[in-house]
């Protein structure tokens, strides 16, 4: 006999409620899941904590990203008065107001320190109140396990359930085009780790481009033409962007930090059977042979292009696990 149907919410806890369903982290941890569990049979509500049905009863709650404050803890108490079950679910190193110096707002100068400490020192309190979490990562429930005194659960991102259904073009039919998609103003200092390599690809190969799609403070020594650079895409439309590669590009400096973050970017080309360049990361080695191609340093950045650009048989091969 199955399970009876769980009634649950996905609360996401950003600052502005009208634009919750615009936020990407959003769209991963709570649409996509909720997607999931609607097909599981499970009953699920979805939207901003600020409009939460507080009335209606439900077996789970689960706050995206929670932030410590009045409106919580009298939340938290009234739920588990109710006999609800609570959890947190974070899927970046948002809660350690030590490690705030690593955060990319702050390395790259889009935030001060001490803003930053201080929404992790609430973050880092959410939790503890919550006593319960989701991670998208092993490094991060380390550092998770760290707070709560207990090993919170990995549930690891996967590619958009509405993606599954799109055809993939032939792959060894596409022009040598490189795609970065950052979807965040937090990836300059990211992207100018391996500017250098992409540089003498493109100087080697007239043919070669390179298409960036989204924010990103960027110059490279380039032909005319060989460089494009277009605004972020709506969601909805994200997946034409991840198509259009023979190549995607998903650099990261090494820190405490990205050390926690999921290999999404890979992720989301595989889904096309598109391989991903990217930096050293626990979570990409999933996906060895499946779509990551982990390149350490300058020379490995190069190599790796040269070869995912030209050759076909090295291409099909990198995601082919």
């Amino acid at each position: 006999m199955s399970a009876a149907p769980l009634r649950i919410a996905l609360l996401g806890c950003n600052r502005n409620a009208a634009l919750v369903r615009r936020n990407p982290s959003f769209t991963y941890r709570c649409e996509n899941l909720a997607e999931a569990l609607r097909r599981a049979g499970h009953e699920v509500w979805l939207g901003h904590v600020s409009r939460f049905p507080w009335w209606r009863r439900f077996d789970i709650v689960q706050f995206h990203r929670p932030q410590d404050g009045t409106r919580l803890a009298l939340l938290c108490l009234w739920l588990r008065a109710r006999g609800t079950r609570l959890q947190a679910d974070f899927d970046d190193l948002v809660f350690e107001p030590a490690l705030a110096e690593a955060s990319p707002a702050v390395i790259n100068g889009l935030r001060s320190l001490a803003a930053v400490r201080a929404e992790f020192a609430r973050h880092g309190a959410a939790l503890r109140r919550i006593g319960r979490a989701s991670v998208s990562t092993a490094p991060l429930a380390e550092a998770a396990e760290r707070l709560l005194g207990r090993r919170p659960t990995v549930v690891p991102n996967a590619v958009h359930g509405r993606w599954r259904a799109l055809p993939a073009p032939p792959p060894a039919a596409k022009p040598p085009l490189m795609t970065y998609l950052p979807g965040t103003r937090s990836h300059d200092r990211d992207f100018a780790l391996v500017a250098p390599a992409i540089e003498r690809v493109l100087a080697r190969h007239p043919q070669a481009r390179l298409r960036v799609t989204g924010p990103l403070d960027f110059r490279l020594q380039a032909r005319d033409g060989q460089v494009q650079h277009e605004e972020k895409l709506p969601f909805e439309r994200f997946h034409e962007a991840v198509q259009r590669g023979r190549v995607n590009l998903a650099p990261l400096e090494a820190t405490p930090f990205t050390r926690c973050k999921s290999a999404l970017k890979v992720i989301e080309a595989g889904c096309f059977g598109i391989p991903t360049v990217c930096s050293p990361l626990p979570d990409a080695e999933r996906f060895a042979d499946a779509g990551a191609v982990i390149a350490d340093g300058d020379a490995a950045w190069e190599a790796a292009l040269e070869t995912l650009l030209f050759d076909d048989g090295a291409h099909a091969a990198a995601t082919a696990g």
